[in-house]
């Protein structure tokens, strides 16, 4: 009897040992096909490709930029309110920064907070789009805004300031000449001359002075000078 119970618990405990090992290897060669499930599945790969290509996506009016300012999109988004109305830049403590940031946009990376025209992509700074450019000239004095009244970063400010330029040599846009009143009398019989007296001087018509005159040199140096250059010196001729 210990001879058969023996063997019925040695015959089990080889029959525990395959099954286990089968379920090991059946985990093992099902393990990397999941895992290859997982890496070429499709609603991985296809979820990556979309937002690049939306972040890469070239805008609709890059050709025509003034067309932008008449779509629904702008109006909804903007109103009649210029593109710079209610920016504020995000800023560190209780007192806003005094200038701009250099730029937004640095390679690949894109700050918290662009700036108003580097965070809309429909917006371009061509010299045609007159719209645009418009919004960033004072209407009453004719001078291009500073960044810091409107927000905008010193990169665009630069182009800003450039395609303003373009835009008026080509007709474009009106250049302000200020208005200067010239005065028609440009003698010296104002007031604040007639009242002052002449000096001494020019009342007698008499030098300012003493070597200002005519001064008659010695004979002596005469005499010396004549005999230094006489052989250059012409003899004077009694008139006829």
């Amino acid at each position: 009897m210990g001879i058969i119970s023996f063997r019925e618990n040695s015959a089990k405990k080889s029959l525990e040992r395959t099954i286990y090992l089968q379920n090991v290897s059946s985990i093992s060669v099902l393990q990397p096909e999941r895992l290859t499930f997982r890496i070429y599945s499709t609603e991985a790969g296809e979820a990556e490709p979309t937002e690049q290509a939306a972040s890469d996506t070239e805008s609709r009016f890059k050709e025509k930029p003034w067309e932008y300012f008449e779509s629904e999109e702008y109006i909804e988004r903007y109103g009649s309110n210029p593109v710079w109305f209610g920016y504020r830049r995000n800023h560190k403590g209780q007192i806003p920064p005094q200038k701009t940031r250099k730029t937004c946009i640095r390679g690949k990376h894109v700050c918290g907070n662009p700036c108003p025209i580097c965070r809309d992509q429909n917006l371009f700074l061509d010299y045609r789009n007159v719209r645009l450019l418009e919004q960033f000239i004072s209407p009453h004095t004719g001078i291009t805004y500073h960044p810091t009244h409107t927000g905008i970063c010193m990169k665009k400010y630069q182009q800003l300031t450039k395609a303003i330029q373009m835009a008026r040599d080509s007709g474009l846009l009106s250049s302000s000449v200020p208005f200067v009143t010239f005065h028609e009398d440009y003698s010296n019989q104002h007031p604040a001359v007639t009242k002052t007296p002449p000096s001494p001087a020019l009342q007698n018509k008499t030098a300012w002075y003493e070597w200002y005159e005519w001064q008659q040199p010695p004979e002596k140096e005469i005499q010396r000078m004549r005999r230094i250059y006489k052989d250059y010196l012409k003899e004077e001729s009694s008139p006829p």
